[in-house]
């Protein structure tokens, strides 16, 4: 188990580094990476998307297939695939003695207060799935422990949180990242478990974040890390 460290200068820091997140959901009707904090959906860099990994029952793992438009990126999702996982580094990011914030390193600033490296990870398990058996190896993942499409809203999610693949105590879970950022934060265990009620019929976006302090202070004086879960339950018509 790994003890955090807790992440009092979170306030200081630009909302597009550490407080956007990355889901998968439809948009236009293809499943692609979203870039965004709470409901907002923002353009981004494609650069910036390092890996989109597909999950299959066999246990193999392949590189997703996107494709490229002007402000975001779809991902081609096999029918059988259990799960998808992508990793994005928004960048550095530093402020100076102005309180001016720089999307550069520390040591390309002028006069630097404070800066941050920024990762943003996601998990996405798609309608169809059956439950995961271990953890997919995010540096920063939320695993689900149940398989989240055999429940329904209103019913508990248990969930475990691992840092660098070990389970990780303290870290605040958020239930409902796009619709109620604020509401139903659940602290982990000592396992790194939670379990969470379950917020929507539909897409549901989990989120969890941390930082790390760095040794060597010449590019950033720390990581950030941002991670979620999505899945979309089946539309019910009533």
């Amino acid at each position: 188990m790994i003890k955090i460290l807790s992440a009092l200068l979170l306030t200081l820091l630009p909302a597009t580094s550490f407080a956007h997140g990355i889901w998968i959901t439809d948009r236009f009707g293809e499943p692609s990476i979203v870039y965004g904090h709470g409901a907002s959906d923002d353009s981004y860099d494609g650069k910036k998307l390092k890996s989109v990994q597909i999950h299959m029952p066999d246990g193999s793992v392949n590189d997703g297939k996107t494709h490229k438009t002007d402000s975001y990126i779809n991902i081609k999702i096999p029918k059988k695939a259990q799960a998808v996982t992508a990793t994005f580094d928004n960048g550095y990011w530093t402020k100076d003695t102005k309180g001016k914030w720089h999307n550069q390193k520390k040591s390309a600033v002028e006069n630097p207060v404070s800066s941050g490296h920024y990762f943003k990870y996601t998990t996405h398990i798609p309608l169809g799935a059956s439950a995961l058996d271990k953890p997919l190896g995010l540096p920063l993942e939320i695993f689900p422990l149940q398989n989240p499409h055999e429940l329904e809203q209103g019913d508990k999610l248990s969930l475990r949180v691992l840092l660098n693949q070990k389970p990780v105590e303290g870290l605040k879970v958020i239930a409902d990242y796009i619709n109620d950022e604020a509401a139903d934060k659940a602290i982990t265990d000592e396992k790194g478990e939670v379990t969470i009620t379950i917020r929507n019929q539909e897409l549901n976006v989990i989120a969890v974040s941390t930082t790390k302090e760095l040794e060597d202070k010449t590019d950033a004086d720390k990581e950030g890390y941002f991670s979620t879960l999505s899945f979309a339950l089946e539309h019910k018509h009533h």
